[in-house]
């Protein structure tokens, strides 16, 4: 049996075992924190009617959330299951820090987050604390489908990893699978130029006019030099496209009505929506961030809108 452990770490599987086999009746629920739990964007959800709070962890609100059944399989053959989440808000909004799961689902906001789940055995409805959960099942959320009312998440379990076929000795920088980076400066950088989005410009979703902020406060890049680079926008305050990323088809200079030269960066595909010039900043790189969730977190979080119908 997995270890329980009470909303004050104390372990309680044998009291939980014991009502168990008496034959006690207890009620059942899912605790699922999708995110990190230092992360303020995180979702803390429960499929429990009420939001249970184990203190260990948190609370976690109720919300409608389903599982596939969590099976076992011996050896080190990787695992995975669907969460099915229906929230109720389905507003659309320019912001990411307004919008609704369904548009972050669709932005590719949640991908690669990791997803842990825990069983708590009530003795009483409503009480997670005093028996406390059990590890379930942890992972990341692979595959994201979303539909009209309902996101589906794949989550694969931590033995995922594991399921690459990587030749013995071959971890070195040749090692596609092993060699990802972060951020790297463009060319003529050596470290990543950070831009802010001008304000009376005509900014759109595929074309930016911006100033450089450093390391070199309004130089303008050679014409050509951030070429299949990546814009990758950064958190603050009102910030609107916190993570987003897009490829840079070139970049050259701007000379606005009075005289002054700015930079211009044209996009391939472009952006969810136009930046807010004033507020939005965002960094070049030379190569794509990893994931959505690992571009430049400033510590601005993103917080769930309330959950009340459109």
């Amino acid at each position: 049996m997995k270890q329980f452990l009470s909303g004050s770490g104390v372990d309680t599987t044998a009291t939980v075992l014991a009502a168990l086999k008496a034959n006690n009746f207890v009620f059942p629920a899912d605790l699922i924190l999708i995110g990190e739990a230092d992360d303020p964007r995180s979702l803390w959800l429960t499929n429990w009617e009420t939001p249970l709070a184990w203190p260990l962890w948190g609370t976690f609100r109720s919300t409608n959330i389903r599982r596939d059944k969590i099976t076992s399989k011996i050896g080190l053959e990787s695992n995975a299951l669907s969460l099915l989440w229906s929230p109720l808000n389905q507003s659309i909004t320019s912001s990411l820090g307004t919008a609704s799961a369904y548009q972050l689902a669709r932005l590719g906001v949640f991908d690669n987050w990791r997803v842990r789940i825990w069983r708590t055995y009530m003795p009483t409805p409503g009480d997670a604390n005093t028996w406390g959960a059990a590890e379930w099942f942890a992972g990341w959320i692979g595959d994201v489908k979303v539909e009209t009312g309902l996101i589906t998440f794949q989550v694969n379990d931590y033995l995922y990893c594991l399921n690459q076929k990587v030749p013995t000795a071959v971890i070195e920088s040749t090692n596609t699978l092993a060699s990802y980076s972060g951020g790297v400066p463009p060319p003529d950088f050596s470290v990543m130029p950070q831009f802010n989005v001008i304000v009376g410009a005509g900014t759109s979703p595929t074309v930016l006019y911006a100033d450089q902020i450093s390391p070199n406060s309004m130089s303008v890049p050679h014409t050509d030099t951030l070429n299949n680079g990546y814009v990758v926008f950064n958190g603050g305050a009102g910030a609107t496209l916190r993570g987003q990323y897009a490829l840079i088809a070139r970049n050259l200079g701007w000379l606005d009505g009075g005289g002054h030269n700015h930079t211009e960066i044209q996009l391939y595909g472009g952006l969810p929506w136009a930046p807010t010039p004033g507020v939005d900043t965002f960094y070049v790189s030379a190569q794509a961030p990893i994931n959505q969730a690992d571009a430049n977190y400033q510590g601005f979080p993103y917080v769930p809108a309330p959950e009340t119908a459109a």
